[in-house]
């Protein structure tokens, strides 16, 4: 399965690339960025251990998980090859034409690089094999996200869910989406985190992924504290990037359409959606956190270690 991971690369998104680049049968063709978050000199270096190509340019941060977006967690310095010579929008164009129908588009930040590639080549989506998003929020009134009423990623450009809901929802391809309703109401057991750290005493030789889970999860930091309530820990992308790999762990997906997108005032940015039979895009109501903690736990502790 090849896939492009289009990310602002946070803590949750870091966690998503961590998990994808563990996967066997998955192969990351590149990760194309887009504004939110992070700095994408400030992470280059979770990107480059795992040798994945970084498409893109200097984007800024919005601070929730640090100045550095990822929890001010320094990393070791590595020489990392960005690629400048094409935007992330030219590099998700360029490898939707180069391996038409195989690229799994994970989409995890704002939708500006994927409204862009469409209004560039109104035939890009139909080159992806699938649309994979985490944003909006189907609940009436929003809790702990940008607004009270809208979630990050629809909140930082809400034209993009505007030409998801008319044009690139009629097109002929699957779009799978987790709302922050369901990344809120659904969290993961704090087993997987233990599960994690113990096996990172047991072992004898590294694994990097397993040494990134055990980083990122770390409670005694302040901002990764953010993620940890009373009923497990708040996970956002990495629904979509498991739910990709298997999709037995969305317990409940339903039929929708995107009915309106607030552009300004009050509620701009909230996305609303509709459930229909025949709706083009298939919303996440429910996730069995419990298969998705056994799921993460397996592929990165079966990564080769070294």
């Amino acid at each position: 399965m090849k896939v492009i991971v289009d990310t602002d690369v946070g803590i949750d998104d870091a966690l998503s690339i961590t998990f994808l680049s563990a996967c066997k049968d998955v192969e990351i063709v590149a990760i194309t960025l887009v504004p939110g978050n992070a700095q994408m000199e400030g992470v280059a270096s979770i990107f480059w251990v795992f040798k994945i190509i970084i498409i893109g340019r200097l984007i800024e941060s919005d601070g929730y998980f640090g100045p550095n977006a990822l929890g001010e967690i320094e990393l070791p310095k590595q020489e990392v090859s960005v690629n400048r010579d094409m935007s992330s929008v030219e590099a998700l164009i360029h490898y939707s034409k180069k391996y038409p129908k195989q690229i799994h588009g994970v989409f995890i930040g704002p939708l500006t690089n994927l409204a862009l590639a469409f209004l560039i080549d109104n035939e890009f989506p139909s080159r992806l094999a699938s649309i994979n998003i985490m944003g909006g929020d189907r609940s009436d009134k929003t809790l702990k996200n940008a607004t009270e009423f809208a979630e990050f990623n629809a909140w930082c450009d809400p034209p993009a869910f505007v030409i998801l809901k008319e044009c690139i929802s009629k097109i002929n391809i699957p779009i799978t989406i987790v709302d922050w309703e369901t990344c809120w109401t659904t969290h993961l057991p704090f087993s997987l985190v233990e599960s994690i750290k113990n096996l990172n005493l047991q072992k004898s030789k590294k694994n990097k992924h397993i040494d990134f889970f055990d980083i990122f999860y770390d409670k005694t930091n302040k901002y990764i504290q953010r993620s940890y309530y009373e009923s497990g820990i708040l996970a956002t992308d990495l629904y979509v990037a498991v739910g990709l790999i298997n999709r037995s762990i969305f317990k409940t997906i339903k039929k929708v359409n995107i009915t309106n997108v607030d552009i300004s005032g009050e509620r701009i940015g909230h996305v609303d959606f509709e459930e229909h039979p025949n709706g083009s895009l298939d919303l996440v109501y429910e996730v069995d956190t419990e298969l998705m903690a056994k799921l993460i736990f397996n592929t990165i502790a079966g990564v080769d270690q070294y």
